[in-house]
């Protein structure tokens, strides 16, 4: 038996069978909290939500409450929906963000910034090509590890605060436990790892900038998998789970 019922807007990041029919649908809503709830029939042939529950598409939804999982008894497309527009590299792309998102944001936590920025990365992720969707992604991913409290350190030493200086083979010791660069002088070898400098000041250039911006950098595709290399280390120790969708764009060939 539901209880009362209530209106939300949310970016679609997951969808996960439940028995035959069914299916729970983990959202980001506009608060920014993390939402899961109930599609009743909806992998039913011909069922009314299999068009407005896309994944990565911003759907209207009225639900109402359960028990243990509330239920959307209705669904509609928002106006402004990227889901249209992705294609198989874009939505690989996507899927990586929409995995951190579904591990980092945490539900009846608001952060709406942490909304509006995911909207604006699907959005662009959609109508980009494919490479431009890689740096889209780098840069998302980045900023949702920064604004949900897991910012990496890529200028200046976790340690004394100075600027972490290459060394003379343009490489920055880095520690993913330790949260950034360290300088020369604080570096501690068994700690850190040797990155390259392009890819911690490419890293540190994505993070900081607005993705109408990210489009524009000529990024290679070697630095790109270099930065998501690192972001998936970063995410294995700061979030304990290695992002499968990464994995799947290492070994994927689409790119």
């Amino acid at each position: 038996m539901t209880g009362k019922t209530y209106k939300t807007k949310g970016i679609v990041l997951r969808k996960t069978k439940l028995g035959e029919k069914d299916l729970i649908v983990t959202m980001l809503d506009e608060s920014g909290s993390l939402r899961r709830a109930v599609a009743k029939g909806a992998r039913k042939p011909g069922g009314s939500y299999a068009a407005r529950l896309e994944l990565f598409s911003i759907a209207d939804v009225m639900c109402a409450e359960g028990k243990s999982l509330d239920v959307i008894t209705s669904a509609k497309l928002a106006p402004g929906s990227a889901q249209a527009g992705f294609g198989i590299e874009q939505s690989a792309c996507a899927s990586g963000l929409a995995e951190l998102l579904s591990l980092v944001a945490q539900e009846d936590l608001p952060h709406d910034r942490l909304y509006l920025m995911a909207c604006a990365a699907f959005r662009e992720i959609a109508g980009s090509d494919a490479r431009n969707a890689l740096k889209l992604t780098c840069s998302a991913l980045l900023k949702t590890f920064a604004y949900t409290g897991f910012r990496p350190s890529f200028h200046n030493c976790v340690s004394c605060g100075e600027p972490a200086i290459a060394d003379v083979d343009s490489h920055v010791m880095f520690s993913i436990a330790d949260g950034g660069s360290y300088c020369t002088s604080c570096s501690r070898p068994s700690d850190c790892i040797r990155v390259e400098a392009e890819t911690i000041r490419w890293s540190d250039a994505l993070m900081r900038s607005r993705f109408e911006d990210v489009v524009t950098y000529d990024a290679s595709l070697q630095t790109l998998f270099a930065v998501l290399q690192l972001l998936q280390q970063w995410s294995r120790v700061h979030v304990g789970k290695n992002l499968k969708s990464l994995d799947f764009i290492f070994s994927s060939g689409l790119f």
